[in-house]
């Protein structure tokens, strides 16, 4: 009974590992101030992209509203040389790509 509650608590240990190492792996490049943003869509985490908005208002807009809209415009918000809502798409980021699709 030891050995197999061993080999489990192993076994998720390793897939935590593992998991967690393919959610780091990646480099921002550009403007630190904006990273959370491209991060949020790597990481699929919705409350992240939120905070990031949240924490734009009054720099970027006046609104939590408007700060989206701005980076979702043409010349807006870019990770990796697309804008949110594509680079979501590519990354297969479902929850922040469903999120952004609907308030765009």
């Amino acid at each position: 009974m030891k050995k197999v509650l061993l080999v489990t608590l192993a076994l998720s240990a390793f897939t935590a590992s593992a998991h967690m190492k393919s959610k780091d792996a990646y480099r921002f490049a550009g403007d630190q101030e904006y990273s959370s943003f491209c991060k949020a869509v790597v990481t699929d985490d919705v409350k992240m992209l939120k905070r990031s908005v949240t924490n734009k208002v009054g720099l970027v807009a006046s609104s939590r509203k408007d700060v989206l809209q701005k980076l979702l415009s043409i010349d807006g918000m870019k990770c990796n040389g697309i804008d949110l809502v594509e680079f979501s798409k590519q990354r297969k980021a479902s929850e922040v790509h469903a999120y952004l699709t609907h308030k765009a």
